[in-house]
């Protein structure tokens, strides 16, 4: 007995840490088994789904990460246990939105009339009774462009979820950028639209006299629809960016950068999704010639001369960022499904529409045709060349 239970005595101390350990085991097994709730099986299951997430990809912390910016997006108000309520935007937004787009497409009309038309400036007559209609259906060919932008804004002015989305921000950028580009536009148009040789120096176009609109007015028009398309944006970002301005500029320059590298189809034998590619890609690369490019070179897609041709890149701009918008919608598959991608589709397509008809009524139907179109006869492979970029904006949506 005494050997015995010297034996005992003397186990290894590795023996009581194996059954203090399988004993431990045993525990949390049961913990698990017996409560699914327990703080114990709870914290197992987060650490296995935590362990499996991150062996994938980190999925976990994605959700967490877009689950914490819709928090800061959408802020909840939680009253004696009741149910969290998501703020929905103020009412007179879809007003504003619709105001601001009838104020833009008037505005732009009216540069258009008057820069467009005989005795602009005083003896410039035109050509032909003809001639100033189809120059006008050119130029206001972006209206189409303009109505689908503010109707699918307006669509989404119910929530800021929808006005948060990336179509809705970008959409939101780019009219804010056309409207403070047309606004000054209109500032500096007796300098930027003055004839060289003419002595005084004098230009198509100067808001001045009695026959047009004042241009505070035209400005006021531009730079309010701008100003709260920009205001929008501001609403629509996360808490933390929204009260921080310094940041905004940043954001902006990492979506555009990430948005220029993605100009490429993400599938190339999807036509549709080649198409709108392509006019993303084409729209920014006529919105630089025309901003950039020399006479008679800047006003090759435009057709009009020196009047319009640094005030058109407004809307080629927001062509494009439409363009992309339907990219991105095709290749998420919601092109055909989101009635807000058929507005926009159905603007690119009226775009193109009118531009050509402009076209086509001034080469068959204008009799100064081609004696007085300098510009397009001088440089006609760029001519060419937007007639055709703009043909295929009238490809249909289906493969």
């Amino acid at each position: 007995k005494n050997i015995t239970l010297s034996h005992n005595i003397s186990l290894p101390k590795m023996n009581i840490r194996l059954i203090s350990f399988t004993t431990l085991l045993s525990l949390l097994c049961a913990s698990v088994i017996a409560s699914p709730v327990s703080p114990i099986s709870i914290g197992i299951r987060s650490a296995l789904a935590s362990r499996t997430n991150n062996e994938s990809g980190g999925s976990s912390w994605q959700e967490h990460r877009r689950h914490v910016e819709k928090q800061q997006l959408f802020p909840v108000t939680v009253r004696g246990g009741a149910k969290n309520e998501v703020s929905k935007p103020p009412a007179f937004l879809k007003w504003a939105y619709s105001a601001c787009g009838i104020a833009t497409t008037a505005a732009w009309s009216t540069c258009v009339y008057i820069g467009i038309r005989s005795n602009q400036p005083p003896g410039a007559l035109m050509p032909s009774n003809v001639h100033g209609i189809y120059a006008r259906i050119g130029a206001l060919s972006t209206v189409p462009l303009i109505v689908a932008s503010y109707k699918t804004l307006v669509s989404a002015s119910s929530d800021w979820e929808e006005l948060s989305s990336p179509t809705c921000r970008r959409q939101n950028l780019a009219l804010a950028t056309a409207g403070a580009g047309s606004a000054l536009w209109v500032k500096y148009a007796h300098i930027i639209t003055r004839i060289p040789g003419t002595d005084p120096l004098v230009g198509h176009i100067g808001f001045s006299g009695p026959s047009s609109l004042p241009r505070a007015a035209l400005m006021a028009a531009y730079g309010s629809a701008a100003a709260f398309s920009a205001a929008v944006w501001v609403r629509s970002l996360p808490e933390d960016d929204r009260k921080n301005p310094l940041s905004w500029p940043g954001r902006v320059v990492d979506g555009v950068a990430k948005s220029l590298v993605s100009l490429a189809p993400a599938s190339s034998i999807d036509p549709v999704n080649v198409k709108y590619s392509l006019l993303a890609s084409g729209f920014l690369f006529f919105t630089g010639l025309q901003l950039v490019g020399q006479h008679p070179v800047s006003g090759v897609f435009s057709w009009t001369s020196r009047r319009l041709p640094r005030a058109f890149p407004a809307w080629t701009l927001l062509a494009s960022v439409t363009a992309f918008d339907l990219k991105e919608a095709t290749e998420n598959g919601k092109l055909l499904t989101v009635s807000k991608y058929r507005d926009l589709s159905n603007g690119i397509r009226g775009f193109g529409a009118l531009y050509l008809a402009g076209k086509a009524g001034s080469v068959f139907f204008d009799p100064a045709w081609p004696a007085h179109f300098n510009l397009p006869t001088s440089v006609p492979g760029w001519a060419l060349a937007a007639i055709m970029f703009m043909s295929y904006s009238l490809r249909s949506d289906t493969p």
